[in-house]
């Protein structure tokens, strides 16, 4: 374990996740297994579930809407509306939102009882493996996450690493401050964690750099620029103020200082020009701010909530943010000119995270939800429903394209650049018997963050220590 007063040796302390489920609904297990021994067609499995339940107003004789779903080409052509399914989202499918829709008036069919859940599912795994006719067809073309791990070009050289930074005088807490914010730098082997009035240093394995100082309260935001040379934080106190600072990590000397809001800045980002900060704020704007000069470029105003989390992508092209009833919005990274909503969430977004290559976004909300977008035109490549019980807390890509999750369920997952989990760490087993809460209490992971190397998934918790484990 990494404990807040120091890095201890990274310890090696996993087991193989299992696989998360691919849909919110339930999925029994005699469904999976007939799944496992041959695909999902129309002609096998759905055709008998529609025409049981749909057929008297969706049928040959009858058609309402233009629908028929007594064949196979009439589920794919649809209704007057337009498709009902969609090959490999049945989150965005039609078919699927009206069968589960809570309202019985908008439910189908509108008379007798409601589709069973398990023929639901199946239907939702039959749009989610490709909408194949019969055994022999194919799965309709899907889009996957086919990644290439491209070398840092932002800067030559390696990141910065902190050399003799000044002792300082850190705010005594009566008990244990969260982690309520860690980042890893992108090109070296530095750790930043916060603590209430002060950002702590390390790096990878077991040095403790120092400490430096953030007078404006508690950092809820850290975040390093994209050649590692500028660590951001953003906070404050919350109702009172709110500001973002930016440090050489080199040196630990402020660099600038911008924005004065009157709460907390909830979500911030650095722009990989190292031109611009963006926050996200409780007053549902997000804010452009110049770090040459400190004025203010541009405000978004679109959001209808508090801006819950911002984020550069790391060519600059784009800036995506998201909010607390589940909105994200992708813009221009330069002008904040609205180029496409990305809609799947259904409550507050936690985190954003960039791959490294731009081409995919991931976000992670309460709903449980993680989900890897493609920002071509916001098409969810992949989406797990139920990534963590509870609501999933944080998201960060690492530099292979891997990502690392959070969850109020005490977990820690790692999927694989093909979005499959890899390893599953417990913060609870992680914890020392001696340091356990009392019964009532739970310790939660609060962030996460990937090493420059990807060799280790850090995480924070709500105890105030520090985890980490080797991810080979």
């Amino acid at each position: 374990m990494i404990s807040s007063s120091g890095i201890a040796a990274i310890r090696v302390n996993w087991s193989c996740g299992g696989g998360v489920a691919a849909l919110a609904l339930l999925w029994l297990a005699p469904l999976a297994a007939a799944a496992d021994q041959k695909p999902i067609t129309y002609e096998d499995h759905v055709a008998a579930i529609l025409k049981k339940n749909c057929a008297t107003c969706h049928g040959d004789g009858k058609q309402e809407a233009g629908l028929n779903l007594a064949s196979y080409s009439g589920v794919m052509k649809g209704s007057g509306g337009g498709e009902i399914v969609v090959a490999g989202r049945s989150s965005g499918s039609r078919l699927i939102e009206v069968i589960t829709a809570p309202d019985d008036g908008e439910r189908m069919p509108p008379d007798g009882d409601r589709v069973p859940v398990d023929q639901v599912a199946l239907i939702a795994k039959w749009i989610d493996t490709g909408l194949r006719e019969n055994t022999g067809s194919s799965a309709a073309a899907m889009r996957t996450l086919g990644f290439k791990p491209a070398a840092p070009a932002t800067a030559a050289g390696p990141g910065a690493v902190p050399v003799k930074l000044a002792a300082i005088e850190r705010p005594e807490t009566i008990r244990p401050f969260p982690v309520l914010a860690l980042a890893a730098s992108p090109r070296a082997p530095v750790v930043a964690t916060a603590g209430y009035g002060a950002i702590d240093l390390y790096s990878s394995l077991d040095t403790r750099y120092g400490a430096l100082p953030f007078p404006e309260g508690e950092p809820l935001v850290l975040g390093f620029s994209r050649s590692g040379r500028l660590l951001l934080a953003a906070g404050g106190r919350p109702v009172q103020s709110g500001s973002a600072v930016l440090f050489d990590v080199a040196t630990g000397k402020r660099m600038a200082s911008v924005g004065d809001e009157p709460d907390a800045i909830i979500a911030a980002d650095i722009s990989p020009d190292e031109k611009l900060v963006a926050i996200g704020c409780t007053s549902r704007l997000i804010k452009l701010y110049s770090t040459e000069n400190g004025s203010l470029k541009a405000t978004i105003d679109k959001h209808t909530d508090w801006v819950t989390a911002v984020a550069f992508s790391p060519d600059g092209k784009y800036l995506a943010t998201g909010d607390r009833i589940g909105n994200i919005h992708l813009w221009d990274g330069g002008s904040g000119g609205v180029i496409l909503p990305l809609a799947e969430h259904k409550q507050s977004v936690r985190a954003l995270s960039w791959r490294s290559d731009s081409g995919v976004v991931a976000s992670c909300g309460e709903d449980g939800k993680v989900v890897w977008w493609d920002v071509k035109d916001g098409w969810p490549l992949m989406n797990k429903p139920t990534a963590h019980a509870g609501g999933v807390l944080d998201c960060q890509f690492g530099p292979q394209g891997e990502l690392a999750t959070c969850g109020r369920d005490g977990l820690v997952r790692l999927w694989s650049a093909e979005g499959n989990e890899t390893k599953q760490f417990s913060i609870i087993e992680d914890t020392p018997a001696d340091a356990k809460p009392p019964v009532g209490v739970k310790i939660l992971p609060t962030r996460v963050a990937v090493s420059n190397d990807g060799s280790i998934v850090f995480a924070g918790d709500t105890a105030g220590r520090m985890h980490g484990w080797s991810t080979k």
